[in-house]
């Protein structure tokens, strides 16, 4: 079962993995995030588990009067899934990445909605945040790369790293004593 734990443990270490990289090997962070919205194992690894998540959202979802659509999800998965990588390649990673991030935010903040704890607005807006930048890498995938290059842009930005190393420890300590 998805938790508020479970979200603020797993929020919580991609922040402090991403902080990390950037406040103690800035070199190999630089070229790991600027190489990433060409990188095609990225863009298809994401694009298949988005499609994967979108079409079993659709199976579950009631559809009323287009119910019949829901056999046909067996064909237009892998379908889509094709014609997303073929037609939309030019940086699908930032954009699938956009779009796995768009999904994630809707089971988080419906556990964070029935929490009892204020801490739970820690989250909430960590996810209002994500989502937002998850818009736009998605609209203007481009933004990605000009966004990473200016906070890898020298070591007057290391800062920005480090408020997500302790953005990432206070959720780990959140999730674990609170949630």
């Amino acid at each position: 079962m998805f938790t508020l734990q479970t979200a603020g443990l797993v929020a919580g270490l991609v922040l402090l993995l991403l902080g990390g990289a950037g406040v103690f090997r800035p070199e190999f962070a630089r070229r790991a995030l600027g190489a990433f919205p060409r990188n095609r194992r990225a863009a298809l690894l994401l694009t298949l588990i988005n499609v994967i998540w979108v079409a079993i959202m659709i199976y579950h979802a009631p559809l009323g009067r287009f119910e019949w659509v829901k056999p046909l999800l067996y064909v237009l998965a892998p379908a889509t899934f094709l014609v997303v990588i073929v037609f939309m390649d030019e940086l699908l990673a930032p954009r699938m990445l956009g779009g796995l991030l768009l999904l994630l935010a809707s089971p988080v903040l419906d556990v964070a909605r029935w929490h009892e704890s204020d801490w739970r607005l820690v989250l909430t807006v960590l996810v209002y945040g994500w989502i937002v930048w998850a818009i736009i890498i998605v609209l203007s995938p481009y933004r990605f790369r000009h966004i990473v290059s200016w906070a890898m842009g020298g070591v007057r930005r290391l800062p920005i790293f480090g408020a997500l190393l302790a953005l990432g420890a206070l959720l780990i300590v959140l999730a674990v004593t609170v949630y």
